[in-house]
């Protein structure tokens, strides 16, 4: 189903894209199916190590609402203030365990991967932006065959970028798509602002892990990945 928060009656439907910037958790991958859970396991390792007895693992519902924040910030989040100086540590900790799910547990929302094909099929430009590191976004990229999928992969830190509106300005010059109509898809305010910040139509994952603020900027809302087709083909 689909949703024009920011349409009127007289308005079209649909709008040009001629290059897609896609958010990966809760846009592409489903880290819920097993990821999420991993960020737990990783954590009670960390806690055991220091045999920090007291320290409870964030619930999952406390995980979705950080993911897509970059490393730096989710980890020390998860932490008591007083032991944020050994987020370097859970970070590795965790890593590891994700890592490990993704390549047993992973999977793509439905219809992902047929919404990919069919774009870059059509001629559309798609290109990965995430706030995960690369030791994240290649495990997930092998899994799935992201390089058959998009054009661009660009994770936190790659060209010393700091963030996904950088990542944009990148891969436009890069892709020498720079005055190409543009789309930002994610599940998060920051895709929907890193959107808005080149001009590109924001659209909104309501299936992913965002929250009812998240949305504001939204031009339009998606329910799975395949209605994207109706609003760019």
């Amino acid at each position: 189903m689909l949703s024009f928060p920011a349409m009127s009656d007289g308005q079209k439907r649909k709008f040009p894209a001629d290059v897609i910037f896609f958010d990966n958790d809760g846009t592409i991958f489903n880290s819920a199916t097993g990821v999420l859970v991993a960020v737990q396991d990783g954590f009670r390792e960390f806690a055991e190590r220091h045999h920090l007895a007291d320290l409870q693992p964030p619930t999952i519902a406390r995980i979705k609402q950080l993911t897509g924040q970059a490393n730096t910030l989710f980890f020390p989040a998860i932490l008591p203030p007083e032991l944020a100086g050994m987020a370097p540590e859970l970070r590795d900790t965790c890593l590891k365990h994700e890592t490990r799910a993704i390549k047993e547990h992973g999977a793509l929302y439905d219809g992902a991967v047929e919404t990919l094909r069919k774009l870059r099929a059509c001629g559309k430009k798609l290109v990965l932006i995430t706030h995960a590191g690369v030791e994240y976004l290649t495990a997930t990229a092998e899994r799935f065959g992201y390089g058959q999928l998009f054009d661009r992969l660009y994770h936190i830190g790659l060209h010393g970028l700091a963030d996904k509106s950088e990542m944009i300005a990148h891969a436009l010059d890069a892709l020498s798509l720079n005055g190409a109509a543009l789309a930002a898809v994610g599940d998060k305010r920051a895709d929907m602002e890193a959107g808005r910040a080149h001009g590109a139509t924001t659209v909104y994952a309501a299936y992913g892990f965002g929250e009812p603020d998240d949305r504001e900027l939204a031009d339009f809302i998606i329910d799975s990945p395949i209605d994207l087709l109706d609003l760019v083909l």
